[in-house]
């Protein structure tokens, strides 16, 4: 009987041999060795989604994680940015006219000088300028002690167009002009807010955060220019050359314009 001989097995290692198959779980800890979170890693090995999708999924994330970290964003809000569904800028912006609104109000410059004791001036409906000291504001009304007076008298804080620190009469005189037409036919200040002119906290936010030049007209005719300071639920300020502020009224305003606005284009 013939004896069989086992002969060796040879492994061709030389040029042209099958290299071992690679799984899908090795491709997946490749990837994931390299940066890519595992279960997206193996989700791109098993074919379920492309190599360019999960590249494009992992720089949201990332630019996710910095909107967060840089903003102060919600993963949600941040998330809506980073996809194009929501921009920055204005969630930005929302988010400084919301922290202005909180924080003035209820500003105003009759409770401040109330408070300070310092001297104020008042242009008054039917030209009337007064001076003096502001005492006991109340929602309505407010005490005014004016020069030469020895008692205080009550005003209806309708009956006041602006305001502003004496001592800065000449500056407000120079940021002062007239609508004459508007002057010839004054206006009466309106008692319910919404049969007043409609100047929206939106459009004074914008004109105040992008530092724009405007100018305000008022039911008697007076036009002021100049550039918001704040805003509040019944005044806001136009800051005038140097640090001075004239507070306007709400229920005194006719127009509301920006000047510094390009030139519309001729048809």
């Amino acid at each position: 009987m013939a004896r069989r001989v086992e002969r060796p097995v040879v492994v061709n290692r030389g040029r042209g041999a099958a290299k071992p198959e690679v799984t899908p779980r090795q491709r997946a800890e490749e990837m994931h060795a390299s940066g890519m979170p595992f279960q997206l890693a193996m989700a791109v090995a098993h074919g379920r989604i492309g190599l360019s999708t999960a590249l494009e999924r992992l720089a949201t994330q990332e630019k996710v994680e910095r909107l967060m970290e840089q903003h102060e964003l919600s993963r949600a809000l941040a998330t809506q940015i980073a996809i194009g569904h929501a921009s920055l800028d204005q969630v930005l912006g929302r988010r400084r006219m919301d922290a202005h609104r909180k924080d003035n109000r209820y500003r105003s410059v009759l409770t401040a000088h109330a408070e300070s004791g310092q001297p104020l001036a008042l242009a008054l409906h039917g030209g009337q300028r007064a001076m003096g000291v502001v005492s006991n504001v109340q929602r309505y009304v407010f005490d005014f002690l004016p020069e030469g007076f020895e008692e205080p008298i009550e005003l209806h804080k309708l009956q006041v167009k602006y305001a502003y620190s004496p001592d800065a009469w000449k500056l407000v005189r120079k940021a002062l002009s007239f609508d004459r037409a508007r002057e010839k036919a004054p206006g009466e200040p309106a008692v319910r807010p919404q049969d007043r002119y409609n100047l929206s906290d939106k459009r004074l936010f914008h004109a105040m955060d992008e530092e724009h030049a405007i100018a305000v007209t008022l039911l008697e005719g007076e036009v002021i220019k100049g550039k918001i300071a704040w805003f509040g639920r019944w005044e806001f300020a136009i800051a005038v050359k140097g640090d001075h502020e004239i507070a306007i009224f709400r229920h005194a305003l006719a127009a509301f314009t920006r000047t510094d606005a390009p030139p519309r284009p001729r048809e």
